[in-house]
């Protein structure tokens, strides 16, 4: 019986070496039937030089390169546009991919027919968390926008052996999708740029009437990617750029008037933003930012005002 195709979708930007390990990690599964598409969000790096020099050989890679630097959900939807698997692995640039990982993930969705996401298991093995979970399933509080994630970070050895297939509304770094349930829901919602973007994606899948899973069989290890003068502190809180902490505090209170009921979104949009705004402000302070600062205060505006 013939294997159906898998198209594994890689975002990158000015991470030349990272993507390239990353594509090389993928070619080296055991998977037989897999096509690998690099989407370039208009690198200042020699990404493009790097991909063709690796991987000019091998037809499986595609490269494709945005115009301007767009953000993860356009470079996404782009890397659909040309896929051609009947499923799709949506991969970070800082993984490395176990060899069995494609073979796992198909399980999965072999064995759960609603399944329209599953994830693998992402490992980090960032220098001080090597060897921990990511999470072994992703939600939100509805009243305030927290993440609540199940386990956070808890160490590889202590994986409980019982159950290998964890519930989840969405999922970070890398998640496969039959292309039916991509198709169904329109893609992703650009008008995010980053942040969000994937936990809105996830729960369009949920709503779509879709099952989503994590698979503990089916790994990754995440490296993690700190960019020279990043705070280590700030890049952990997801706001160690100016933009990124903008686009942090305004997509938080379109995710929530999205998908929350009305008086949840009441309560995070005039409760939970002020409280937040005040609690990263300060932290940016703390670590002489002011512009990331008053970057979370201008987003904090933006999206109480709508303004997305």
């Amino acid at each position: 019986m013939q294997k159906p195709l898998i198209s594994v979708v890689i975002p990158t930007f000015n991470r030349a070496k990272m993507v390239c390990d990353c594509v090389r990690s993928v070619l080296a599964t055991e998977y037989p039937s897999l096509e690998v598409i690099v989407v370039d969000d208009c690198s200042p790096d020699d990404t493009e030089g790097q991909i063709s020099s690796a991987f000019s050989h091998d037809c499986r890679v595609k490269y494709c390169r945005n115009e301007r630097n767009s953000f993860q959900a356009v470079s996404r939807n782009r890397g659909r546009s040309l896929a051609t698997g009947e499923y799709i692995l949506f991969l970070d640039d800082d993984n490395l991919v176990h060899t069995d990982i494609l073979t796992e993930l198909l399980k999965v969705f072999a064995e759960h027919p609603k399944a329209g996401l599953v994830a693998p298991m992402a490992i980090h093995q960032r220098k001080g968390r090597e060897n921990t979970i990511w999470s072994l399933g992703s939600d939100f509080n509805r009243w305030t926008s927290q993440p609540k994630d199940n386990a956070p970070n808890l160490p590889l050895a202590e994986l409980p052996a019982a159950t290998s297939v964890y519930p989840t509304t969405y999922y970070p770094n890398g998640f496969m999708v039959s292309a039916e349930a991509f198709d169904r829901v329109g893609g992703f919602d650009e008008r995010y740029e980053q942040i969000f973007e994937e936990s809105d994606f996830g729960w369009m899948i949920m709503e779509a009437g879709y099952e989503e899973y994590i698979s503990t069989t089916a790994r990754t290890d995440h490296y993690g990617f700190l960019e020279p003068g990043c705070v280590s502190e700030l890049r952990q809180l997801g706001i160690e750029k100016p933009r990124r902490t903008y686009c942090f505090a305004r997509n938080r209170l379109k995710f929530a008037r999205k998908h929350f009921t009305f008086l949840q979104s009441l309560s995070v949009t005039f409760v939970f933003a002020p409280l937040s705004c005040g609690y990263y402000s300060a932290i940016a302070l703390k670590h002489r930012r002011p512009d990331i600062a008053w970057a979370y205060i201008k987003g904090t505006f933006a999206g109480i005002l709508g303004l997305y």
